[in-house]
């Protein structure tokens, strides 16, 4: 299947990952590859996890966590097949320098650093342009 990024078709983008409005927490796909996935969220004046024009921690670690899904949930969607549920594990050294402001547009990376029997382990740096704002190691794991 020939894809371009980045990717910001929702049809797309909710066919690789589980959640559905309004916990949606990813809306391009900047990059994939078996050992990195990179999207983005712009954040919005309103929704769920934003009070006060702010994204809120559990947003923010919300996002991070679809953009593992992605990489998973890609994956499936270039063999035309089914993207699993999966959950979070574990979070691990996460630190949040600030919280991104409606109108920003965060950029997040996901390296995996191990990916054995359906549990993914990876590293996860959030970025507003060049500043990093968020970073964690996050382990999750596909539901059988």
């Amino acid at each position: 299947m020939k894809v371009s990024f980045p990717i910001t078709s929702a049809e797309i983008l909710l066919k690789c990952i589980p959640q559905r409005n309004p916990i949606v927490m990813v809306d391009t796909l900047y990059a994939f590859n078996d050992n990195k996935v990179s999207a983005g969220l712009f954040v919005a004046t309103t929704g769920l996890f934003i009070k006060n024009t702010t994204l809120q921690e559990p947003g923010l670690i919300e996002h991070m966590a679809q953009t593992v899904a992605l990489h998973t949930g890609f994956g499936f969607y270039v063999k035309n097949q089914q993207a699993p549920m999966g959950y979070i594990g574990s979070i691990a050294n996460l630190k949040i320098n600030r919280l991104p402001i409606a109108g920003e547009n965060i950029h997040t990376t996901a390296t995996i650093l191990q990916e054995f029997a359906g549990i993914t382990l990876v590293d996860i740096i959030c970025q507003i342009n060049s500043e990093t704002i968020a970073t964690a190691q996050m382990k999750t794991v596909i539901a059988k």
